[in-house]
């Protein structure tokens, strides 16, 4: 073995700093684990193989199989990818059988690869492996795993977790053929199932999905995520909506703001709703409900808040 792996595989076992180390970003093991995320080297990978396949230490095997999972996901490399796919039937463990899963989500699998492995493993018994199992078929262009995940949400059994990680998975590999089962998860009793359902609609639809969203944003319980929906595909015509979601937040002190992930950007909800407004601030609603917030709201927003309307009123 490379006298490098041999090192690096040894400091991600090494837990000898421990408890000398309460933070757990500067322990000798974690450090290995992030220097090994960034590596590239193919030559490692027969390397590694190898190691899984003899080693019955299951720690060395789990921190062989991190190593392999990076260098397959950084380098694209089909033949590690498979490999990893063709462990989860010999893999017995099942804290190290979900951390394989795991590493296998990240990976990009073309049409044609097997990946029934991966299915067969969504019937596990063991609630962690089965949830890792259905986020493995992300990243894949092959048909049957949207199959497989509309069979899961469909399937009077599926708990409400599986539907949650089912629909975390079709927002990365679904397409316009699960939204029908989806818009039937929008009015969930529980709200992450339903907020989660929705917010795939919205990565996977198009502008035909804004009534959905519109409806959600003025009677829903999912009211933030709707937004982020009607300020994807609406255009001045929902002016209207927003506004009046924006009165909502501001109308009392809020506990907590909610946070939305916009064109890969993390952004207050309110702030969402006012960058959007802003594109049309000639007109004068507009106009008012920003001088309605500057001067009779301002003191209730939070700091994130109050900094865009400093940065951005005065511009408008």
């Amino acid at each position: 073995m490379n006298e490098y792996l041999k090192d690096l595989l040894a400091r991600m076992l090494d837990v000898s700093d421990k408890k000398t180390q309460p933070d757990g970003s500067k322990t000798i093991s974690w450090k290995a684990c992030r220097e090994s995320e960034k590596l590239t080297n193919k030559d490692f990978i027969p390397q590694l193989i190898e190691i899984i396949d003899k080693e019955k230490d299951k720690e060395k095997r789990n921190k062989a199989y991190f190593i392999l999972g990076k260098i397959a996901k950084n380098t694209n490399d089909l033949t590690a990818t498979k490999y990893l796919i063709g462990r989860i039937n010999k893999e017995k463990d099942k804290n190290v059988l979900s951390t394989l899963l795991h590493r296998i989500s990240d990976l990009y699998k073309p049409k044609d690869m097997n990946i029934q492995p991966i299915i067969n493993a969504i019937n596990h018994n063991d609630s962690q492996v089965k949830s890792s199992a259905i986020l493995a078929l992300e990243h894949t262009d092959n048909p049957l795993a949207e199959d497989t995940l509309i069979d899961l949400l469909e399937n009077p059994e599926s708990t409400d977790s599986d539907l949650v990680f089912a629909n975390a998975a079709l927002a990365n590999i679904g397409t316009k053929k699960s939204i029908s089962i989806l818009t039937k998860l929008v009015t969930h009793k529980k709200i992450d199932v339903a907020g989660s359902a929705l917010n795939t609609i919205i990565k996977i639809s198009d502008e035909t999905c804004l009534p959905l969203c519109l409806e959600q944003l003025e009677n829903g319980n999912n009211k933030s995520i709707a937004l982020e929906g009607v300020v994807k595909y609406g255009n001045e015509n929902v002016i209207p909506h927003i506004i009046n979601r924006i009165k909502e937040l501001v109308d009392r002190k809020r506990k907590r703001g909610t946070l939305l992930v916009v064109e890969r950007k993390l952004m207050p909800e309110l702030v969402v709703g006012l960058e959007f407004l802003k594109k049309y601030a000639e007109k004068g609603e507009v106009e008012s409900l920003f001088g309605f917030i500057l001067t009779k709201k301002y003191d209730l927003l939070f700091d994130d808040e109050k900094e865009w309307l400093n940065n951005n009123i005065s511009t408008v």
